[in-house]
């Protein structure tokens, strides 16, 4: 998911700057709009009956996004996204543990994804965030993959499969604390279900520990985080038992190697009595193109697993299923076309898909357009 202000969300951007400083001009004039759209295509190989009747698809997506950021005080802010979008992409064909397509968005009515106000005080040494929330835009973050538009597309990539986050974007809150330059910690709650009914009786809850360390002048960011949501599962093992909670933590590091080249790893677990992943972990490069000349240019390759929980494998193996671990591997390019245009060539791999032993390999081979002015 994109990271909220005006940073790349990702496709087609306008950037309209803010007047004069804050009480110096209309609210009108202070006001910072983003635009993105993003459009990919997929093309499986591979496909057999076990998965799709069809064979081998090809199917495309599109995205389109509007940020709006209004400066209402000060230290604070009002920030609202909003989306829509066409095709579901492969995934719609294809069943997987961890996606090919995150940017994929189906719902072709425009919609308010996020809703919040932020308020920093101390020199931004403590932060508040309150409203219709996105979590995953600040737990869980990854300098290296984070993000469907333009970094890793794959979901299992973007965040951590073994993490319940909230069913969509409710109501929510967050407050963070920078301790020093080295050190955050994060505070998180929302509503589980995101339904807006007894929005305190379904709890997600999360809390984050950050280092960001400097090693020889590269930049590293690690991130320690354990979460607990509190909707109703039903035990595997037990379908009788239906108020079940569920609770895990995870990790997520980034760490620039040089100038050129970072490096990330994610890990996740979460409680395997209720869950069909109960592992998960992740490891990649990303590496620019300074060394040739195309600095703006980007390469990253990146592997998973989505480990299956033994719970799990028992209630399969009962109904004849053969489970098996979910293995990701993905690489792709992103060419700087011209100032306005960046074009991203993507290859994934997919063992075990929807951990079914008896599925095939799925290769998918992607291309993905964005546009800037």
């Amino acid at each position: 998911m994109s990271k909220p202000g005006i940073s790349v969300i990702g496709g087609l951007m306008i950037l309209l700057s803010a007047g004069p400083a804050f009480g110096q001009a209309y609210w009108s004039e202070k006001i910072d709009i983003a635009v993105g759209a993003t459009g990919v295509l997929q093309a499986s190989s591979g496909m057999k009956d076990s998965l799709s009747p069809e064979g081998d698809v090809t199917d495309g997506s599109m995205s389109f996004d509007l940020e709006l950021v209004l400066p209402v005080v000060q230290y604070g802010k009002f920030y609202s996204l909003f989306e829509t979008g066409a095709g579901d992409g492969i995934d719609g064909d294809i069943l997987t543990l961890t996606g090919f397509n995150d940017d994929a968005d189906d719902d072709q009515n425009s919609r308010l994804t996020e809703l919040w106000y932020e308020h920093i005080w101390f020199g931004a040494r403590l932060r508040f965030r309150g409203g219709k929330v996105d979590l995953t835009t600040d737990f869980d973050a990854n300098e290296v993959a984070n993000c469907g538009t333009d970094q890793f597309l794959s979901s299992g990539f973007v965040n951590n499969p073994a993490v319940e986050f909230p069913d969509d974007n409710g109501f929510g809150e967050m407050l963070w604390v920078s301790l020093c330059d080295l050190w955050n910690i994060g505070v998180g709650v929302a509503d589980a279900d995101a339904d807006w009914d007894n929005v305190f009786e379904n709890v997600f809850s999360i809390v984050e520990l950050d280092f960001k360390p400097k090693i020889v002048e590269s930049q590293g960011n690690f991130r320690i985080y354990s979460w607990f949501n509190g909707k109703d599962h039903e035990r595997l093992k037990d379908p009788a038992k239906t108020k079940e909670d569920n609770y895990g933590f995870g990790l997520s590091f980034d760490q620039e190697i040089n100038e050129v080249m970072a490096q990330f790893v994610r890990y996740g677990w979460q409680r395997g009595s209720v869950s069909q992943v109960e592992h998960a972990w992740s490891a990649g490069l990303q590496c620019s193109g300074k060394l040739y000349g195309r600095e703006a240019d980007a390469f990253g390759l990146a592997c998973g697993m989505a480990i299956i929980g033994h719970d799990w494998k028992d209630v399969d193996q009962m109904n004849g299923i053969n489970s098996g671990d979910e293995h990701h591997v993905e690489l792709y390019y992103r060419f700087k076309v011209s100032k306005q245009l960046n074009l991203s060539l993507d290859i994934q791999r997919v063992k075990n898909p929807n951990s079914d032993r008896e599925n095939d390999d799925v290769w998918a081979l992607g291309m993905r357009v964005q546009l800037f002015f």
